[in-house]
């Protein structure tokens, strides 16, 4: 027996005696499980678990193999850097910094005076690129917001030179792969227009970049280098910039660039580059702005948003001359007029520098010969006439604060100084009344209050005007410290009830909104209103006021501090002018004047078109870009538009001699057209089921003709048609213009519908309207030659519904609002006439421009008030607009004849009016009534 099998079944007693179990042979446990085979399934997990393993190690592999390098080329980007304030090459004489390129970018899009400094035909190139950046949706996404959130410095040089140094920060790691995507796929920069390839040498060594063509003879040289795109005007430019600057510029560069107060965008410049104009003049202003020297750059800090702009700039002045730091370092004061001038005040013009006496012992050593002269015989004068000095005159009791302002309801300036002494202001001039030179006449009264005239006897008023000297005699009012004068008693008048009632400028919503942005602490102030008065600094500067010509209001401010620094502030914001301003761009001149009424229209592509006839020839023209396109026909032409969804879908077009064209926008014919039919047509198509529909001129009978190239004719009618037809839902509707008179209605197979003809008294040059009375029945309104109006049923009876006779002749077309109910006609004496569904006049009006027989009447809902507006053109080269009450638009009237059409042409989501006028050129109106 195997020992092995003994030990096996041996039992084991325990000390006690007892018999217990065997004890296991462990070594032989464990040999059998070593041996024993594993199961088919464990094996094909482990198998799976070992493949995935290694897929896992390979995908991490390749993860590292790529996200290493990016890394490294990451990490080596933000290190290889440099300070773009050191690459703004010296001798520049203007620097522009912008904090974000997106936000300024978004912001600047919209900008109004964006719109106006591109408003020159030269510039139609830009205005285009302008609308198709505003309707990109590509800017307004996140991912690029956030690609363009870059800062960019500008330097300005002498000779049209210009740098561009952008810090693209942690974005150049892409840019650096540039060279290498360049050699992979060479043609990608090829579809850029104007960029191509080059190399620059840069310290030896060459380096890619690009040139791009801006005009025929000016070049921008693109190169990257570090975390700088730096672009220049020119390559010995470029290469000034990437050599870095002096030290002392680049730390002077570097603390303006890291100033906390910077604007959006941030202008450096030497003051004295910008008053060169003022300096050079031979006065007072000039002869102390020659004394000052500026030892810094000055910094003009931008913000802007959509509806205001707001500049801000400290500049830092020495002078040598005591007179120039007296005046200069007096430190600016808050004028006590802001809190008295009425809330009307639509303009004000206020210097605060420092009572007359003051100012006349500062600038005196500044007086041109002529000045000083003409002070000393002032002064002579005075003793001789009154007894008294200019000191006595005028210095002892005038104060600090002397300026101008206007009212809202009166065109006639107020002018004001401040009292010192307010006693010896009444004194003098009670003392001057005394005099035989000088009276006073009270007899003006204002809102119950007496206002005081300063006059000349009648003796003194002749002899001056034998020497063609005339001499104001303003009237006067002294009230709460200060002196007011002015040429209108009224004026003065409703200055006082405003300000006895305690409305002043300083509560209104308007001063609120700018006394935010501006100090009211101030040497110099002009608040304006572009409606009323132009200031100085945009009369004087073509730029700016082409600038800022769509922001009504605004306010400039200069004060001085005791640091020998000046600050100025101004603040614009744009207003809902009452008058209506044209576009940029516009008005556009046609090659041909229009000899029929115009289409205008957007294609499915959003871009607005107008289209019109001359002779045989149809235009087309682009209204972005003004560019124009003919089509010949073989005869005298005529043209209406397909419309689906209000997108232009075709335009056609029919001549005299019978040929029919089918056009896209460019004026190019669809396959299968022309169709030639040899029918002799009025030109006067109209767009109907997708073909059009046109009078026959050999015959009494109407032309259709499908998109797919077929036509045919109508029944005969019992005259010949002359005006184009009129399309009421499935059918087409004429009214022949004869002595018996009836209205004829056709289907869509040319064929008159049942109950039709209508027969009809009076005789008819105007085109019948058709709407749907209160129950949704159809009816048609008509107004005969002789001034008959009348309303028809065209249900079950036909029978005559209303009617009213106006007395006078009427031969232009009828109008109807749904809107408003109501129907709307002009006689060719020139009144306008509202009727209601009823047939009643509710309203009349006599037109200013009398007589014509080219009346048309346009309705349009250009207030967005869900009601349309009356638009009345005829008599001239004049459009009026009125209210649904005849109330007139503001605004109006505009240049323009014929129909008028609303379109959004600019790109900023609201409507313009667009208009042609006889003058052979479109307009395109925007303003506050165009809501």
């Amino acid at each position: 027996m195997d020992t092995g099998d003994l030990n096996t079944h041996e039992q084991t007693r325990s000390p006690e005696g007892h018999n217990m179990p065997p004890i296991p042979d462990t070594d032989t446990a464990q040999n059998a499980d070593t041996v024993q085979p594993s199961s088919p399934l464990t094996s094909k997990k482990r198998k799976k678990s070992g493949f995935f393993k290694k897929i896992g190690i390979l995908l991490l592999v390749l993860i590292l193999i790529i996200l290493l390098p990016l890394a490294g080329l990451i990490g080596y980007s933000l290190i290889d850097r440099t300070n773009p304030a050191r690459h703004i090459a010296d001798g520049y004489y203007t620097a522009v910094t912008i904090r974000s390129a997106s936000d300024t970018l978004q912001k600047g899009l919209y900008l109004s005076a964006v719109d106006s400094l591109l408003s020159s035909p030269e510039t139609a190139s830009l205005q285009s690129n302008l609308r198709a950046l505003r309707s990109n949706t590509t800017l307004q996404s996140d991912w690029f917001k956030r690609l363009l959130n870059v800062p960019i410095n500008i330097a300005v040089y002498e000779g049209n030179n210009a740098a561009l140094i952008a810090d693209i920060g942690i974005r150049s790691a892409a840019v650096r792969l540039l060279p290498l995507v360049a050699v992979i796929k060479p043609e990608l920069f090829d579809s850029i227009p104007n960029l191509s390839q080059t190399e620059f040498d840069i310290n030896g060594k060459r380096k890619a970049g690009f040139l791009f063509q801006l005009t025929y003879d000016q070049r921008l040289y693109i190169c990257f280098y570090k975390n700088l795109i730096i672009a220049a005007t020119s390559e010995d430019l470029l290469y000034s910039c990437i050599a870095e600057n002096s030290e002392a510029s680049g730390k002077r560069l570097t603390a303006l660039l890291r100033s906390s107060n910077r604007g959006a965008v941030s202008i450096y410049a030497e003051p004295s580059y910008f008053i060169s104009g003022i300096a050079a003049k031979q006065d007072i202003a000039g002869n102390i702005v020659r004394e000052l020297a500026f030892p810094e750059p000055a910094a003009l800090n931008v913000n802007f948003d959509e509806k205001t702009v707001s500049l801000h700039s400290i500049i830092k002045w020495v002078s040598e001359r005591s007179e120039v730091n007296a005046i200069l370092q007096r430190r600016s004061t808050l004028p006590s007029i802001l809190s008295r001038l009425p809330e009307g005040t639509a303009y004000l013009t206020l210097l605060n520098l420092g009572d007359p006496q003051f100012l006349y012992e500062n600038t005196r050593s500044f007086f041109s010969p002529e000045l000083t002269k003409t002070f000393n015989s002032a002064d002579k004068n005075s003793k001789f006439f009154f007894n008294k000095d200019l000191n006595q005159l005028v210095f002892e009791w005038t104060g600090s604060e002397l300026g101008v302002f206007g009212h809202k309801d009166s065109q006639t300036p107020v002018f004001f100084i401040s009292l010192k002494d307010e006693a010896k202001c009444r004194y003098l001039f009670e003392d001057l009344f005394n005099t035989i030179f000088i009276d006073r006449s009270i007899s003006a009264v204002v809102d119950g209050n007496r206002i005081p005239r300063i006059i000349f006897p009648s003796w003194l008023s002749g002899l001056l005007r034998a020497f063609h000297i005339d001499l104001p005699e303003p009237f006067y009012m002294i009230q709460d410290g200060y002196l007011y004068l002015s040429n209108s008693a009224e004026a003065l008048g409703v200055c006082k009830k405003e300000t006895d009632a305690g409305k002043f400028m300083v509560k209104t919503d308007e001063w609120k909104k700018i006394a935010k942005s501006v100090s009211a602490e101030t040497s110099f102030l002009v608040y304006y209103s572009l409606d009323r008065s132009i200031p100085f600094f945009l009369e004087q500067n073509a730029l700016l006021k082409t600038a800022f010509k769509n922001y009504g209001k605004g306010v400039l401010s200069l004060r001085f501090a005791a640091e020998r620094q000046v600050s100025l502030d101004f603040y614009t914001q744009k207003t809902d002018a009452r008058k209506l301003e044209e576009i940029s761009a516009f008005p556009r001149s046609l090659s041909q004047r229009p000899e029929t009424d115009i289409i205008c229209a957007k294609t499915a592509a959003n871009i607005p078109y107008i289209f019109w006839t001359n002779g045989s020839n149809v235009h087309s023209m682009n209204l972005l870009t003004g560019s124009e396109t003919t089509l010949s026909l073989d005869g005298k032409a005529g043209i209406a538009a397909d419309m689906k969804q209000s997108k232009l879908q075709s335009l056609w077009a029919v001549s005299a001699r019978g040929s029919i064209y089918r056009v896209n926008e460019n004026l190019e014919p669809f396959a299968g057209f022309p169709v030639l039919t040899a029918e002799k047509l009025f030109p006067a198509p109209v767009a109907f089921n997708g073909g059009i529909v046109a009078p026959l001129s050999s015959d009494s009978g109407l032309l259709f003709a499908g998109a797919a190239d077929s036509w045919f004719t109508s029944g005969m009618m019992n005259a010949k048609l002359r005006t184009a037809p009129i399309v009421f839902k499935d059918g087409i509707a004429a009214l022949p213009r004869s002595f018996e008179s009836s209205l004829y209605m056709f289907n869509k197979e040319g064929k008159v519908i049942e109950g039709y003809p209508l027969e009809l008294d009076g005789i008819f040059a105007a085109a019948p309207v058709f709407f749907e009375e209160t129950k949704g029945k159809p009816a048609a309104a008509f107004v005969s030659e002789d001034g008959r109006f009348s309303i028809r049923s065209l249900a079950e009876n036909y029978e005559e519904l209303a009617a009213c006779d106006l007395n006078t002749v009427c031969k232009a077309d009828l109008a109807y609002s749904a809107s408003l109910r109501a129907f709307f006609v002009v006689s060719q004496d020139g009144h306008l006439f509202k009727f209601n569904t009823a047939g009643a006049i509710t309203d009349s009006l006599p037109l200013k421009t009398g007589a014509a027989d080219d009346y048309r009447i346009t309705l349009l809902d250009v207030t967005g008030d869900g009601k349309d507006e009356i638009f009345v053109s005829g008599g001239g080269n004049a459009l009026y607009g009125y209210t649904s009450g005849f109330a007139p638009l503001d605004g109006f009237p505009l240049a323009g004849t014929g129909t008028s059409y609303l379109l959004d042409i600019d790109g900023d989501s609201l409507p313009e009016l667009i208009t042609h006028g006889i003058d052979s050129k479109v307009h395109a109106y925007r303003g506050a009534a165009l809501r």
